[in-house]
Order: structure tokens, then sequence, then C-alpha cells
């Protein structure tokens, strides 16, 4: 089996998983309890997330919650920092590129009665600058914009981002980075929270984190104990906690190296599929190496991806959050591409497993699909 959907979930690396089973097996304790195995609990706890802020040189700027994943890490932000303006600033500006994690909980927003902004999307499927200035107020109190998209891999220009959301001070920028750790650099500066999640980067699935600059502008949504600053309660799960740190080592020394070795595969993939009739490649020049989306205009995505997988080639239409829905994929139509390539478009995503002889099989094996469904194509 050749496995190309990464950008849904990525294969754990066998240290993470040993690390979550010895702290299981060896500090299974509640961080909060009084005793002297809970203190040692704690004390691991509070050096799994210095050990972060070192590896990102984040001093004490930021605050770090651990979290379910990024959907909990999405929600916690996004809400808490708009209840907590809700009075004064509640403006909300985001785009249609945006994960549903993160769409869905501005919608719900909206429902209770904040007002929702939709900045425009250029040709290349990157945030309009100028649009947005335009869309900025005193009354904006969040902008959320993600780092990768998920779908197409566009890089956003989120520091550029950053500078014109900061010209008004009542106004909080929260980044989706789920798609950049380990691909391309994180950026911090100007961002006020962050999220991510470890199964996009080789870490297991409900491990999550939010990086919050200022703790205190996030009104909790979730009440308990207290525990993870009054943000986020319920009992700390420290062996997921303590096997993120190592995933996340693993990417962040590694992005360089990745980077440059999954561009390689992304241009021959380029070259390679451009040379068939009725092929378009959907993602940009510039875009995140890892993620190459393409359209065959005529072909289901759905019809595709069942061609690849009896074929052993593992790939996807579109997020795995909402490849089962049946309308058309917004971030493509917020970028003006046609809708027959929408519907038959699919996601490849690359990551630190995909080797040259992956990149080999799946162009045999596309040439096979290709020749069942050419006489589709449009």
């Amino acid at each position: 089996m050749i496995y190309l959907d990464n950008a849904a979930t990525t294969k754990p690396k066998q240290d993470v998983l040993d690390t979550f089973i010895k702290v299981n097996q060896s500090l299974y304790f509640n961080p909060n309890s009084p005793h002297q195995a809970g203190l040692q609990a704690e004390q691991l706890l509070q050096q799994s997330k210095r050990q972060i802020k070192d590896l990102f040189n984040l001093d004490n700027t930021f605050d770090i919650i651990y979290t379910s994943g990024a959907t909990e890490s999405n929600n916690i932000a996004l809400k808490g920092i708009a209840y907590k303006k809700k009075n004064f600033a509640n403006e909300i500006i985001t785009s249609l590129l945006e994960h549903p994690s993160v769409l869905e909980v501005v919608r719900s927003l909206e429902d209770e009665g904040f007002i929702v902004k939709y900045v425009d999307v250029t040709d290349e499927g990157r945030i309009d600058l100028n649009h947005l200035q335009t869309l900025m107020s005193d009354n904006v109190g969040l902008v959320t914009c993600m780092h990768v998209n998920n779908i197409m891999g566009q890089i956003q220009p989120i520091a550029d981002i950053a500078e014109i959301v900061h010209q008004y001070p009542k106004a909080h920028l929260h980044v989706d980075a789920v798609q950049a750790i380990g691909k391309t650099p994180l950026i911090f500066e100007g961002v006020d929270t962050l999220s991510l999640s470890g199964h996009k980067f080789n870490g297991l699935k409900g491990q999550g984190i939010l990086f919050v600059r200022n703790i205190h502008q996030l009104e909790p949504i979730v009440h308990g104990g207290g525990q993870e600053f009054g943000v986020r309660s319920g009992t700390v799960n420290l062996p997921m906690d303590i096997a993120i740190v190592k995933a996340m080592k693993s990417a962040v020394n590694h992005t360089q190296d990745l980077n440059s070795r999954l561009s390689e595969f992304n241009n021959e993939l380029r070259q390679y599929l451009v040379a068939f009739r009725g092929v378009e490649v959907n993602s940009p020049k510039g875009a995140a190496a890892h993620i190459l989306n393409v359209g065959l205009a005529g072909v289901k995505g759905e019809v595709l991806v069942n061609a690849f997988s009896k074929n052993d080639i593992m790939l996807s239409t579109t997020s795995a959050c909402s490849s089962k829905k049946a309308s058309l994929n917004e971030v493509l139509l917020a970028m003006g591409i046609p809708t027959k390539q929408i519907e038959g478009s699919i996601r490849i995503s690359m990551d630190s497993y995909t080797t040259e002889a992956d990149i080999e099989t799946f162009k045999e094996k596309f040439k096979l699909v290709y020749e069942e469904v050419k006489e589709l194509l449009v």
C-alpha cells in the first residue's frame, strides 16, 4: 500500500508511541494530586511546556494549553476570544479557506449574534490583504486564518496579516497552523493564539496544543476543576502531552530537510501529471510541498479515489473532515476553479515516510487509472 493521505493523518513514529506507553506505565499519576507522585507528574508537565517554548524560542511570551486536538484548540480560542470581546468588539473576520473546525465555529458564533465578514481570496488562494484592510475596524475583535491550507497547500502571509490586524488594538489574531508544523517554519510574531494537532506530524490522535499570548483574553468555554489555567478543565492527559513534545521536536528539527525532499517529489509529480490531457494541477506554485491538489474535469473525485484505492494507492478528495459531504469544496470555489474541475479533484499529500519508490509507484498506477477514465475527461 502507498499512503498519500498524510494531510488527513500521519503514521505515528515509534518513539512517540514508546513515550506514550512508558509514561502511562510509570507516571500515570494525576498532576493535580498533592502527594509526591502527583507533584512529580506536575513537574514533568511543566518541564514539557518549557521544552516547547525552548524549541520555538518563545521565552515567556506564550502560555501553552494541552488539548485533544486542533478542533478543540480552535473552539477554545475562537469562542473564548469572541465571548470575551462580545460587548465591545463583536465582529469576526475569516475566509472560506478555513478548515471546518474554524468555519463551523464562526458560523455558530454568527447564529449567536456575532457579525462575521469573509475576506476575499486571490486566484492563487491567498488572503487578499487589500480587502482585509478595508474590513478592519475598531469593531473587529477576532481575525482567524490558517497558515497552510489543508486542501491546496497554499501558504498564507501570516506576518503581513498580523501587521494589518494589529493596527487595531482590540483585534486578536488566531492562526490554525495544523498543516504548517514540520513542513514550513511556524510564525509566532504578531500571532495571539495558534493551534496544532499531533496526528498531523507523526504524533497520536487525541493530541493538541493551543499557544496563547495573553491567557486573560480567553473566556473559558469548558468549566470544571480549573486545570490548564482554568481554560481547559479536566484531568490532564500527561502521557499524551509528553508524547506530543517528542513528535514536535522531531518535526521541527527536520523541517528544512523534509521540505527539501518533498519539494523534489512535488515538482516531479507536477511535471509528470500535466503531460496528461485533461489533468490540471489546482495547487498554486509556491504552495507547501507536501500537498498537491489535482483536477480531472469530467470524472468525480470519489470515483478516482476508489480507482486508486483498488490499485493500493490511498489518497483523498478533500479534507477528511468534509470528504463525505456532497457540496463542492469551499476552498476551490473561493479560488474560482471551474465546477467540473472541483468535482474531479483529488489531493495527494506526503510526509516523512514518503519515499521516491512511493512516487514512482504512484506514477505507474496513475497511468492505469487515467486509461480507465480518459474518455470521460472534458
